[in-house]
């Protein structure tokens, strides 16, 4: 990781996602220099003036366009938006584009920013960071996905609103792939100390009359939204600028990212969302989370499900 300069975060690909990015890392603070790479130089121009306007009523961030690979040397960061993002009912439809643009990808940066932490946006995620990992030089702990964190912050968000308490004290992860075969971990979900389990409804029911339905919306949202508006950008944007600002601070934080699944989880040599502890270099541990018969059943088949679309563009 870069350690000379001003923190610095690229930003591979200028699109929905890539500007919406940079947008949100400007907006929060998140570092104070943006590389925003596209191969058309003219829109990323484009997006990083348009962004840089509004700066001078924010902290002060420089933001460079470029379409030159080199330009990322300093950067601590690598956010990875490049590729296809149009879906429609699965992410894994986008697998077949999008490898090949990511092994080239994983390849340059190890040449022209090896010792930073790369951070893939890019979908199916889970799949994607897989391929990364293995294309790349560079130590395992430095490559991750964004995983599950969007899915276990609207967790979070909804218990929230629904149990009538703050969403900062609910303690529920979801895991898996960052798709149709995500779950939230039921069993081990806490609003502070108490098990959701011992929680009741403001109604007086039992949290377990509305947890399918809380599962199926938390895992559709992203479906419903690209039924609307033909792709996701805001929400993602966002939680990359939460990962980059645990990264800056170093704030041995738990996040609920893709990544490789510790030996105790049984599943394999695949990637997926899991709670992991991020910091400044990158993920610096993985948790294991006890999980019941079922749930442990749940894992596997999503395991499963991310080896079989791997191994499709593996040969």
């Amino acid at each position: 990781m870069a350690t000379s300069g001003p923190f610095t975060v690229a930003v591979l690909g200028a699109g929905h996602v890539g500007s919406a990015v940079t947008n949100a890392l400007v907006l929060l603070g998140a570092c104070r220099r943006v590389v925003l790479f596209d191969r058309k130089m003219s829109r990323a121009e484009g997006e990083a003036w348009d962004i840089g306007d509004g700066v001078p009523l924010l902290e002060e961030v420089e933001i460079v366009p470029t379409d030159s690979y080199a330009d990322m040397a300093a950067a601590d960061i690598v956010v990875v938006t490049v590729g296809q993002s149009k879906m429609r009912d699965n992410r894994l439809e986008l697998l077949a584009d999008n490898a090949g643009v990511i092994r080239e990808v994983v390849a340059t940066l190890d040449d022209v920013a090896p010792e930073a932490v790369v951070l893939m946006a890019t979908n199916p995620v889970d799949v994607l960071t897989r391929i990364a990992m293995e294309r790349s030089r560079r130590p395992h702990h430095l490559i991750m996905g964004t995983g599950t964190l969007l899915e276990t912050a609207r967790l979070a968000h909804t218990l929230g609103q629904v149990l009538e308490v703050d969403e900062g004290d609910v303690h529920a992860y979801v895991i898996g792939e960052h798709g149709g075969s995500a779950f939230p971990v039921w069993s081990s979900a806490q609003v502070g100390s108490v098990r959701l389990d011992d929680l009741p409804l403001p109604s007086g029911h039992p949290v377990s009359t509305i947890s399918s339905d809380l599962a199926q919306g938390v895992i559709r949202r992203a479906f419903d939204i690209v039924e609307r508006k033909g792709y996701t950008s805001q929400g993602i944007a966002v939680a990359v600028a939460r990962i980059v600002r645990c990264v800056r601070r170093d704030q041995k934080q738990l996040l609920v990212l893709s990544s490789r699944p510790r030996p105790e989880y049984g599943i394999g040599d695949v990637v997926l969302g899991l709670p992991c502890i991020v910091g400044r270099a990158g993920i610096e541990r993985q948790l294991v989370i006890s999980l019941t018969a079922d749930e442990q059943e749940r894992l596997a088949r999503s395991a499963a499900v991310l080896d079989t679309a791997y191994r499709s563009v593996s040969g």
